[in-house]
């Protein structure tokens, strides 16, 4: 209501929008009813919808406010509005920073409510409700309570009821300061993401893959800090990132969205799409095999003791050999084991995550799998002698 008078008095031409969720009852649509009639009142178009939501349901604010501001973005598309205002003010702002302290958020969400984002202004985050209320009561304002607003089942409300009055009341500066500490935590994310982008300058575009030199990142300090605000927004998790770059080139990792292959000196993102659940074979000849992962295979070599290292009697195999993910059903005779394992099992005994069992390399001679590779060779291909030993070796 202090919003609607302020755009009135400063002439601004304006809509005004709402949405009943039906969750009150007789009082939704009474608030429904008073904002129809104020809007007739000052002669400004009045956009309404009912999109009732379950009270009982999980999560109903959340719900809500998604539901909201698409509505939102549909109205301002359709009739070319300039932007969408809200009436957010500072004690909504102080409600935020505590509930996202409770959930863990990083400096972007401490930051709070941003005053402008995209089409969406706050202009009331600076003022606190005592003094929106001042200025309602000052120009014989009427307005109506959300009657919700008194119960503290929901989160915001048991903050809004418990934590902000006590911790308002450490001192009289408290809530101020607290609003300009938010501001710097957002000025501070606003300086990560130009430095994201800087970083992001020397990433090069080939085709559908985006080549990421690893001289762009390794030296970043701190790295995990770096690799989130890097690789978060493709849906990958920093752990796995810190393990691929640790790893040997030709590893692999994905996210629900993209995958992340380890070169010898880049990293190649790309998205994944349907034809990336193809399980493809690459023919594996005498000479080896560069790419997707590269094997090199020699006769005279050192013979070396690694878990990228694998022996095999090269009587036994024909070439050439099939590299393939590995399939639902695949099983081996692993050595330093009794009998056969299928895979899944093996892989389950290896506590191996579901990203390392689904970008797992194996290597067949015809359709037996004769080694889960970087991990363990089938007994039976084996080298017993080293006279007759034939290496592969991951590289």
């Amino acid at each position: 209501m202090v919003l609607t008078h302020l755009l009135r008095r400063c002439g601004f031409e304006f809509s005004i929008a709402h949405m009943n969720y039906k969750l009150r009852g007789t009082d939704s649509d009474l608030d429904a009813t008073f904002v129809s009639e104020l809007a007739t009142e000052l002669g400004a178009p009045f956009h309404s919808i009912v999109s009732p939501l379950d009270a009982k349901a999980s999560g109903i604010q959340e719900k809500a406010r998604d539901l909201r501001y698409a509505w939102f973005s549909t109205l301002r598309e359709k009739h070319k509005f300039d932007v969408v205002l809200t009436a957010h003010h500072a004690n909504d702002q102080l409600e935020t920073l505590f509930m996202r302290l409770s959930r863990g958020s990083g400096i972007d969400g401490l930051g709070g409510i941003r005053p402008e984002n995209g089409f969406l202004i706050r202009p009331l985050l600076p003022f606190f409700k005592a003094e929106l209320m001042a200025y309602a009561k000052k120009h014989s304002l009427i307005w109506r309570e959300d009657v919700s607003n008194t119960t503290t089942k929901y989160l915001r409300n048991a903050i809004r009821h418990k934590v902000i009055p006590a911790f308002s009341a450490l001192s009289p500066e408290t809530a101020a300061n607290t609003l300009r500490a938010m501001h710097h935590m957002r000025e501070t994310s606003e300086a990560i993401a130009v430095q994201t982008a800087s970083i992001k300058t020397q990433w090069q575009q080939a085709n559908e893959t985006t080549v990421i030199p690893l001289t762009t990142i390794v030296d970043l300090n701190p790295q995990e800090f770096w690799l989130f605000q890097l690789f978060s927004p493709y849906g990958f998790d920093v752990n796995e990132i810190q393990k691929l770059l640790k790893s040997h080139s030709g590893k692999k990792c994905e996210s629900a969205t993209h995958q992340l292959i380890l070169e010898r000196e880049h990293l190649a993102l790309s998205s994944l799409s349907e034809k990336s659940e193809v399980k493809e074979q690459y023919l594996v000849p005498k000479a080896g095999i560069a790419s997707p992962i590269r094997l090199q295979i020699s006769i005279d070599a050192c013979i070396q003791k690694a878990t990228n290292v694998a022996l095999f009697d090269e009587e036994k195999l024909s070439f050439p050999l099939i590299l393939r993910r590995w399939n639902e059903g695949d099983f081996f005779y692993p050595t330093g084991m009794k009998g056969k394992k299928k895979l899944s099992k093996f892989f389950k005994d290896e506590k191996m995550s579901a990203q390392e069992k689904k970008n797992q390399w194996v290597l067949c001679n015809k359709n037996d799998v004769i080694w889960v590779i970087d991990r363990r060779v089938d007994r039976r291909f084996a080298s017993n002698d080293q006279s007759h030993s034939l290496q592969i070796k991951l590289v």
